[in-house]
């Protein structure tokens, strides 16, 4: 790399020269550069599914201690485990109490793997006219990723004691990176929906 009596490199002098020579193009490069990370947030903003609530007509308040509603005779899953403390402690930071013995209401949750097709090479074909003739190309688009994340719909349904019957339930479509979550994923699933319970 060139540097300049006034300790500015080569490329610094030819990018400013270029910027003083052009300088719609240089605000248009300038303003191009400052949107990209934006675009890049829009997109992660935008592929994030809302949650999804479905409520009983009636009066959720009369939920005001909670138990997980486990499947009897069954052990329970690493993710059932790991969904279980995730929504117990998630439900005591809202206010509510855990009560096994008399709860008010059970919680629970379903976990829907979906299946994906796999990756396959593309093959894209253009042609295109300008100045100088015409012009084409040929482009192969070649899956190197190994690891795919795996699509799911996760709920969590509450249950009133009383009358046995499914008063709340709010869903998430989103993806895991393996069918075992990790007590992180499932913290964070769980806390999202469960910001949409009163």
């Amino acid at each position: 790399m060139n540097i300049s009596d006034d300790g500015s490199s080569g490329y610094c002098r030819t990018r400013r020269d270029a910027l003083r020579r052009f300088p719609v193009a240089g605000r248009m490069l300038q303003a191009l550069a400052a949107a990209i990370p934006a675009l890049a947030l829009a997109a992660c903003a935008a592929s994030t599914s809302k949650v999804r609530v479905q409520q009983a007509d009636t009066d959720l308040t009369a939920c005001r201690t909670f138990d997980w509603l486990a499947v009897r005779d069954v052990a329970a899953s690493l993710n059932e485990q790991r969904i279980r403390a995730a929504a117990m402690r998630r439900l005591q930071d809202k206010g509510y109490e855990l009560s096994p013995d008399r709860p008010d209401c059970r919680i629970t949750y379903v976990l829907l793997f979906r299946e994906s097709a796999a990756a396959k090479p593309r093959v894209a074909v253009g042609a295109g006219g300008g100045s100088r003739g015409m012009v084409g190309g040929i482009g192969v688009s070649v899956p190197i990723s190994r690891k795919e994340r795996q699509s799911a719909t996760f709920m969590l349904d509450v249950i009133d004691v009383a009358s046995n019957a499914q008063v709340w339930s709010g869903s998430l479509d989103t993806s895991f990176a393996s069918r075992e979550l990790t007590q992180e994923e499932a913290d964070t699933v769980v806390e999202r929906i469960l910001a949409a319970f009163p």
